[in-house]
């Protein structure tokens, strides 16, 4: 796993505050405690997370939230988000919940996601302009550090390493995919491969993956595009074509969905 076009702020609080943020489909974003405390309220959920110094949620899917104080006088918040590099499995991505909270224990995760707090606030403090790659790379290790502690404590240790495998039954589909996301695939003719019926492939797969096996195609398209346009000079037809697209406006249209960008400003600015 990796991210790309990472950016964070800090915010000084004091009481009363109540801060908005809107949804970002394409990033995922992360809210981290430095000091006090304050409530966290995802979208669509009417339940308050409370959060503690130290502690960091962890929003996958870049779904709007909102922090308020909880009647602690001040706090320091530090939030930012990220986008998962086109090469992260897809299967990873399916499986991550809607937020994922880590507390600040005794343990020895304390010491580490205490490091990267410390980085993290010397970079962006420090300097008027942060590096941007140090600031990817912090947040990397931030996301790693919270999601494999997220498996950990949901799966325990051997389970969360096959957590991030596809199921076996589903692995020669899932292989084939991956080699070949250009074919014409449909959900007829990934059964066929499967051996089951269209319904209970499809069953099956969503259950498995989280993720229906058309957009599960579509992603590891638009995932081979993105290498494409970051390695490569190939003209756009050129990548649409590679990727599975005979259509320029379909594979524009797919992967502005996927990565809230169009194909030529994506290779523009790879970056961002």
């Amino acid at each position: 796993m990796r991210v790309r076009g990472a950016s964070c702020s800090r915010d000084a609080l004091h009481a009363p505050w109540k801060v908005h943020v809107s949804a970002t489909p394409q990033r995922a974003s992360f809210v981290l405690v430095l000091s006090g405390d304050t409530l966290l309220r995802i979208g669509g959920s009417r339940k308050d997370l409370h959060l503690c110094a130290g502690d960091i949620a962890l929003l996958p899917d870049g779904r709007a939230y909102c922090y308020a104080d909880d009647g602690a006088p001040q706090a320091n918040i530090l939030h930012g988000q990220f986008r998962f590099s086109a090469d992260t499995p897809a299967i990873l991505l399916s499986r991550l919940p809607d937020v994922i909270v880590e507390r600040n224990g005794n343990d020895c995760r304390t010491h580490k996601l205490g490091l990267i707090v410390e980085m993290l606030r010397a970079e962006i403090g420090e300097q008027s302009q942060p590096q941007l790659s140090m600031l990817n790379r912090l947040t990397e290790i931030l996301c790693l550090h919270t999601v494999q502690n997220w498996f950990s404590r949901t799966a325990g240790q051997g389970a969360a390493l096959q957590a991030f495998a596809p199921p076996a039954r589903l692995k020669g589909v899932i292989d084939i995919i991956h080699a070949k996301p250009d074919s014409p695939w449909t959900v007829k003719s990934l059964a066929r491969v499967y051996g089951q019926s269209r319904t209970a492939f499809a069953a099956h797969f969503k259950t498995a993956t989280g993720l229906s096996p058309i957009s599960y195609v579509r992603r590891c398209r638009i995932s081979r595009a993105c290498r494409m346009l970051e390695r490569t000079r190939l003209p756009l037809i050129e990548v649409a074509f590679q990727s599975g697209y005979a259509d320029a406006n379909a594979f524009n249209r797919a992967f502005r969905r996927e990565t809230g960008a169009s194909p030529g400003a994506y290779r523009r600015f790879p970056q961002r």
